[in-house]
C-alpha cells in the first residue's frame, strides 16, 4: 500500500540511473553465450535527490516521510515538484511505477538553521 506522495520539494540536484530488463547470461562448455531476456520493463531504476540548504522544517518533512513510509518498506508517489525544470521526464519514472526508500536520508547541517538532505530511491513495480 502506498504512503502519501513525497513532500513538495523542488531538489537542487537529480541523479538518475536507468534500470536494465531482467535476464540471464549462460555460457556453454564450448564458449557460446546464450541470454535469456526475462521481460521487458526495466527493473532497479534509481533515483538519488538532493536538497541543498533547507529551513529544518523543510528537511524535517522529508525524515517524517521516511518514518511514514516505514523506511524501506512502503512505496510512494513522487510530485511533480521533483521534476520542475525538467523538459522531459517520463523516462526516469517508468510507467506503472511507484518509489521506495532504499535507505535512510543522508542528512547534513552546513551551517545553523540550513540542512542538506539526500535520498536514495528505487523504481517498483505497482
Amino acid at each position: 500500500m502506498a504512503v502519501a506522495a513525497f513532500p513538495t520539494l523542488k531538489p537542487t540536484n537529480r541523479v538518475w540511473t536507468p534500470g536494465v530488463e531482467p535476464s540471464s547470461t549462460f555460457r556453454s562448455l564450448n564458449g557460446t553465450e546464450y541470454r535469456v531476456l526475462h521481460g521487458n520493463t526495466p527493473l532497479n531504476t534509481a533515483l538519488q535527490l538532493d536538497f541543498a540548504n533547507l529551513l529544518e522544517s523543510d528537511a524535517k518533512l522529508i525524515t517524517d516521510h521516511f518514518a511514514t513510509a516505514k523506511g524501506v518498506f512502503e512505496v510512494f508517489f513522487l510530485p511533480s515538484s521533483v521534476y520542475d525544470g525538467l523538459a522531459v521526464y517520463n523516462n526516469i519514472q517508468p510507467s506503472g511505477t511507484s518509489w521506495r526508500y532504499v535507505g535512510p536520508p543522508s542528512v547534513s547541517y552546513p551551517a545553523p538553521g540550513v540542512v542538506t538532505v539526500s535520498v536514495q530511491l528505487t523504481a517498483v513495480l505497482n
